[in-house]
């Protein structure tokens, strides 16, 4: 399964590494905290599986996300805001529109290749009853999922007072984009789903659950609202006190930086190296050279 979202740090792509280390079957619960994308829990067979996330919205979106009503709100909140939909009509009629704008290419000015001056002005009205509270439920997680696909770099960012903040980008609700819904939602029917927003913390699992942890990499270049070493700390002591079994992704090496505090934790752990390549834009390297050359060390840490 692909993730519904571009959300940061899905494991879409490595999900195989992953899922292989865990159980064949399980009695109690699977735990998907820090889960984000909620590809990984929703990637299992198992029947009761609990998303633990403090991104309100995006938890409020995934538990929506199987209502039968849910994608005719969508696509009719698509129309009411005037953003093009290359689900229905295509995209190359689109860029056909008079109003599509111009952009320089290989030094000439052309018409435009993308639909984002169709859709600035809808996205951006939209973007702004969504933070003067106009949406709740159903229609604020349509809202959300329309923010995000139409966002810049498909994705949207919450501020600390809980407003979303970003602009609208050249992607909208594809053919792709819904096919990906409806491989979500297939995925969810017949299973005791559950999501909770807020922290590891609060969080008791029973000897016979199983807990699988993405949470921010310290070793990475992104801030992840404020993750820290005290945080960090708190998770692997949260984790030595779990009941049940459990597997932490992270990175030992990130770029140039190295998250000492888990190397020295996971000496007694068993680890599993994990094979990924990442896209140049996702390192923070002092130049695309740099960029090019960075060295991770994305790992998957067991008992």
């Amino acid at each position: 399964m692909f993730s519904l979202l571009n959300y940061v740090g899905h494991k879409s792509k490595i999900l195989d590494q992953i899922t292989a280390h865990f159980p064949k079957t399980l009695r109690g619960t699977f735990w998907d905290m820090f889960s984000g994308s909620c590809v990984v829990g929703l990637s299992t067979s198992y029947n009761k599986v609990h998303f633990v996330d403090n991104n309100k919205y995006l938890q409020n979106l995934y538990s929506n996300l199987d209502n039968p009503k849910f994608i005719v709100e969508l696509e009719s909140m698509i129309t009411r805001y005037n953003l093009t939909n290359s689900s229905k009509k295509s995209r190359s009629e689109y860029l056909k529109d008079a109003n599509i704008g111009t952009c320089t290419w290989q030094g000439k000015t052309i018409s435009n290749l993308h639909l984002d001056q169709l859709n600035k002005s809808g996205y951006n009205r939209l973007l702004c009853d969504f933070n003067n509270n106009k949406f709740s439920g159903i229609k604020q997680a349509c809202a959300y999922m329309i923010l995000t696909i139409y966002g810049r770099n498909s994705a949207v960012r919450t501020k600390k007072d809980g407003t979303l903040s970003g602009g609208v980008g050249p992607l909208d609700f594809s053919a792709r984009a819904k096919k990906k819904y409806n491989d979500h939602v297939s995925t969810m029917k017949g299973r005791n789903l559950m999501w909770t927003t807020g922290s590891f913390k609060s969080i008791r699992p029973k000897k016979d659950d199983f807990v699988y942890m993405d949470p921010p990499y310290l070793a990475s270049g992104f801030k992840y609202e404020g993750w820290t070493e005290e945080d960090e700390q708190s998770l692997l002591d949260w984790i030595d006190s779990l009941p049940c079994g459990w597997a932490l992704s992270n990175a030992f090496v990130y770029g140039t930086k190295s998250n000492l505090l888990l190397q020295q934790w996971a000496q007694k752990k068993t680890i599993i190296n994990i094979d990924k390549k990442y896209r140049k834009w996702a390192s923070k390297g002092q130049s695309s050279m740099k960029k090019k050359n960075k060295r991770n060390a994305e790992v998957l840490i067991l008992p």
